[in-house]
């Protein structure tokens, strides 16, 4: 074989892993230019065995559980970043926690009774 054949080769090689490095670079920088990632919400709300649960990712102030009524069930001066706060509620299926201009609504199921058979 010629020195120059074996030349052109390397050189054919080489442009053919640039080539690929740039695909590859392409590839993996493109999908970090889409829409930022979303902020997460600044509070979470969710109702167990008539116990509804608030889990604040940012600090809350003026925390309040109300029902469809008005009625307040809990009121929480401030509410921690990470931290959880539980308020007890009534016989309502619906009540609203709010936190200055926020707002989300919780949905508390009574829990079923267990029933057994009558001949037991």
């Amino acid at each position: 074989m010629d020195l120059a054949k074996i030349g052109v080769l390397l050189i054919g090689v080489a442009l053919m892993v640039l080539a690929v490095t740039a695909a590859l670079s392409y590839l993996g920088v493109r999908p970090s230019s889409g829409p930022p990632p979303a902020t997460p919400t600044p509070l979470n709300a969710y109702c167990v065995d008539r116990v509804v649960v608030i889990s604040a990712h940012v600090d809350l102030r003026g925390v309040r559980v109300v029902d469809a009524d008005g009625r307040v069930y809990c009121a929480f001066d401030r509410v921690q970043a990470g931290s959880d706060r539980v308020c007890r509620v009534g016989n309502t299926t619906l009540y609203l926690v709010e936190a200055g201009d926020i707002s989300r609504a919780v949905f508390c199921r009574l829990p079923h009774a267990i029933r057994t058979p009558a001949g037991d």
